[in-house]
């Protein structure tokens, strides 16, 4: 337990250096933050029950025979053995250490930001960075023992490690394996949103291109049979998948799960927004839903800042790692918001998109800041010549 505020002394410093980001205060406040919420979520789940207390549990099934389980859940076991079984740790040290590994994913995104996003910009008054990572829904999920905590960390340090995939090329393959063991749905949303990112980057050269490309598609063909067998699908066609969802919905859209949304006659586009900006004030029913609900209003409200054509313009633009993240919001938000019906579930599940929404949105506000301000200079400039002269 004592070992965790020394790892993460190490830890912030040692990637910010890496990431080239001097001030670190945020981070530590970050941390902070976040350690309250990992102790908030163990209280949860210990008074409401949830799958974390399942996942640190002792039971007489070996190692050898965990692993022989397969993904998903079974592989939540792997991962605990050594902590459960050998260092027998109990819930609360477990959940510390969990708690770690979700900060671990909020620096990764942190800092991937500070590198991807220059300018700062100020909505209604207030600075948009780095208050964006104080949202509560982005901890609550992120901070607790479970899949959602380790799938967040996965993607955080993907996109921290394709910043400069050359030389964190570990880190990308500790993320895709953690995600393929755990969600490996998401590890083909990875794949295939930055593999798009990669082939549109009109920077990188044609062979960073080809190569990369090549790296993800064959990834992603190699464990392709992997995720249709995780997903119960026998065939990749649209008569399957559409049989998928309309499972997946029946089974998360039932009345006694208490936060259930028929969405199954919604048209896609509000199937997408319920997803995205949904619970909002008319759907709460608890304190979690306040806190929600406020998240989701402040979502609404970047989102609909960035609606326009322009936005479009400025992703051609953009570097790849920003066409990935959008892409890969745009993937999940679809294939989520067609299988989910559940508002708690579709909060835990939309956690691991919402940064990449939320820096997106970042980047083209700030984008446009950036023009604005360049167009004013030129102005300036024609106005009085002596100025480009100086």
């Amino acid at each position: 337990m004592l070992l965790i505020p020394y790892l993460v002394k190490v830890a912030i410093p040692y990637f910010s250096k890496s990431a080239g980001v001097r001030n670190t205060k945020w981070l530590y406040y970050l941390w902070y933050y976040h350690v309250l919420f990992g102790i908030i979520f163990m209280f949860y789940v210990q008074v409401f029950g949830g799958d974390a207390m399942g996942y640190w549990r002792k039971t007489d099934l070996s190692f050898d025979q965990y692993l022989n389980q397969g993904q998903g859940t079974a592989f939540m076991h792997v991962f605990n053995y050594g902590f459960v079984h050998v260092l027998d740790l109990s819930f609360f040290t477990g959940s510390m250490i969990y708690t770690f590994i979700g900060f671990m994913g909020v620096m990764f995104f942190y800092l991937s930001t500070a590198n991807l996003v220059k300018t700062n910009v100020k909505v209604y008054g207030y600075n948009i960075f780095p208050y964006i990572f104080f949202l509560p829904n982005l901890h609550f999920w992120s901070s607790g023992v479970g899949k959602d905590t380790l799938v967040f960390f996965s993607v955080g340090l993907f996109l921290f490690s394709v910043m400069s995939p050359m030389r964190r090329g570990v880190g990308i393959a500790i993320a895709l394996f953690l995600s393929y063991n755990i969600r490996p749905h998401i590890t083909i949303f990875l794949l295939a949103s930055f593999g798009a990112g990669f082939l549109f980057d009109s920077k990188l050269k044609p062979f960073q291109k080809v190569l990369l490309t090549c790296c993800m598609i064959a990834v992603a063909a190699f464990i392709f049979d992997d995720v249709m067998r995780f997903l119960k699908l026998d065939e990749l066609s649209t008569e399957s998948v559409e049989q998928f969802s309309e499972k997946k919905v029946s089974l998360l859209s039932r009345g006694h799960t208490g936060s259930s949304v028929d969405i199954s006659a919604y048209p896609l586009p509000l199937k997408v927004f319920t997803f995205l900006f949904r619970p909002l004030f008319f759907d709460i029913h608890n304190v979690m839903g306040v806190l929600a609900s406020l998240e989701n209003l402040i979502l609404l409200i970047l989102f609909t800042k960035i609606v326009n054509m322009k936005t479009i313009s400025l992703l051609k633009q953009a570097p790849y790692q920003i066409k990935g993240l959008f892409f890969f919001f745009l993937i999940g938000s679809v294939a989520f918001a067609t299988s989910l019906g559940n508002l708690g579930i579709m909060m835990r599940q939309k956690n691991m998109l919402v940064p990449g929404m939320l820096i997106f949105m970042f980047w083209v506000l700030s984008s446009r800041k950036e023009e604005i301000i360049a167009r004013y200079k030129r102005m300036k400039t024609k106005t009085n010549p002596a100025l480009g002269a100086a």
